[in-house]
């Protein structure tokens, strides 16, 4: 491994908030941080080691760079955007990472429903295009090909609403897909993958607003507490990755699950956001997330048991989940372990932008709020 002043130094593709604990953890393990990324909203720019104000598009010029610094990794965390660029990079540098056709494939919703087809254990909604909207089965739900945070999502209950849940889904993606709805339990698995072998690590359950949107307003650990049910998911999901050619790097893969199968929602091939892999992995488990995610970029990652440790989980404030609201206040709790206080009046939230604040929480049983 190159070393540059005795230190292993790690590149980290963007310097917004969402890459602050990633910055934070390889500090904390003894390594030289570089961050690139635009000035403006660089909260990591006072803590890594050097700062590069190079746009995380630029990826010739942050290759250059990094040739320069003798980078021995390139990691990102929990941002699409960021995750493509530090694939790029990581190949130009021939460092450990899943390739960028790998990921570009990934973020195509259609081509991985194409690809995961046969899949022991996965069960298939129908998928239609625009072209055959004649043949669409209601109640469905529209999305863009690409996109993120349940942006350009939309349950559509008849043909009446499909061309206007089609141009709703177009302000995303130009592409859009058509897919049978299915109704059940939302899960999303949080997983380290190394060099094409894939460790489960934790189960998160979703609670969300439904239709129309879907939009996520809680996440909980451990989100599957059956041992049978738990294992049939961990065992899809290892047949997913593998399917998809997914290497190297933290994944988070969104499910749905009722008595008739599991259903794939769709693939991220990065760390999942809402603070599950930067705080809610680490709160539930014994498992160093972001240190995996950082030791996979410099290619010595070690996989180790996981166990259970407590229950945790993120609730966010929005008009749907006002319920929540009373915890926003002065009172401490033994279970909280973060509150951030809503400014303004609640929102409609519409996608998972538009929510107003939060609280996280650490407990040895199952809270009930």
């Amino acid at each position: 491994m190159r070393e540059e002043g005795g230190k292993t130094t790690i590149a980290i593709i963007g310097a917004s908030s969402g890459q602050l604990p990633l910055v934070r953890k390889a500090k904390n393990m003894g390594l030289k941080t570089i961050c690139f990324a635009w000035d403006r909203g660089a909260v990591c720019k006072d803590e890594c080691d050097l700062f590069y104000p190079v746009s995380i598009y630029d990826t010739d010029q942050i290759t250059r760079l990094c040739r320069e610094l003798h980078i021995d990794g390139v990691a990102t965390n929990a941002s699409e955007e960021t995750n493509m660029s530090a694939s790029i990079i990581a190949n130009n540098l021939d460092l450990n990472n899943s390739s960028p056709r790998i990921i570009s494939l990934i973020r195509d919703k259609r081509a991985v429903r194409d690809l995961t087809v046969g899949i022991e254990g996965l069960s298939f909604p129908s998928v239609w295009n625009y072209m055959e909207r004649d043949k669409v089965d209601f109640p469905c739900v529209v999305k863009p090909i690409t996109g993120s945070a349940k942006q350009g999502v939309k349950f559509c209950s008849s043909i009446v609403e499909l061309d206007e849940c089609v141009e709703y889904a177009k302000t995303v993606s130009e592409d859009v897909m058509i897919e049978e709805y299915v109704d059940g339990d939302e899960y999303s698995v949080e997983s380290l993958s190394f060099h094409g072998e894939h460790h489960i690590i934790q189960i998160t359950r979703k609670v969300t607003t439904g239709h129309p949107h879907f939009v996520e307003l809680e996440h909980h650990q451990p989100g599957i507490l059956d041992p049978l049910l738990y294992s049939k998911v961990e065992e899809v999901v290892k047949r997913i990755l593998t399917k998809v050619d997914f290497e190297n790097g933290a994944s988070h893969i969104e499910l749905k699950v009722n008595p008739k199968g599991i259903y794939l929602i769709e693939i991220n091939p990065r760390g999942g956001g809402d603070h599950i892999s930067d705080t809610l992995v680490s709160l539930s488990t014994d498992c160093d997330y972001l240190a995996g995610i950082i030791n996979i970029a410099l290619d010595r990652y070690v996989s180790v048991p996981v166990s259970q440790k407590a229950y945790a989980g993120i609730m966010y404030l929005t008009s749907q989940n006002s319920r929540i609201q009373k915890y926003f206040n002065s009172q401490s709790y033994d279970w909280l372990v973060e509150r951030v206080n809503p400014t303004g009046q609640l929102t409609e939230a519409t996608t998972n932008y538009d929510r107003n604040g939060y609280i996280i929480y650490q407990s040895k049983e199952a809270l009930n709020l």
